[in-house]
């Protein structure tokens, strides 16, 4: 009898731990939910922001028709370096 009682006993403390994990196990999960909803939110709005650059890129060509070789090689430059910027920071919020 005295065994049942200990084997009982034993369950419930293992059972009783078993739901304490679970519980953080859950918390934990909702956290993390959270968290990737936040930083989707983020990329969606770095991308357009990036949407919304190319944009501005794009309407800057059409004006840049007019310029001197040298100053039109000069904000291409410029342009790709933002665009690399913009890429890198994609990146790292998406490994």
């Amino acid at each position: 009898m005295v065994d049942i009682a200990t084997s009982l006993t034993n369950l419930q403390d293992k059972l009783q731990l078993l739901l304490k994990r679970t519980a953080l196990i859950e918390k934990e999960n909702l956290q993390l939910k959270a968290s990737l909803n936040k930083e989707q939110n983020h990329v969606k709005e770095l991308m357009d922001e990036v949407q919304e650059g190319k944009s501005k890129i794009a309407a800057a060509m059409v004006n840049t028709a007019s310029m001197q070789p040298t100053d039109k090689a000069v904000l291409m430059k410029k342009v790709d370096h933002y665009i690399k910027e913009i890429d890198t920071a994609i990146k790292n919020l998406n490994p």
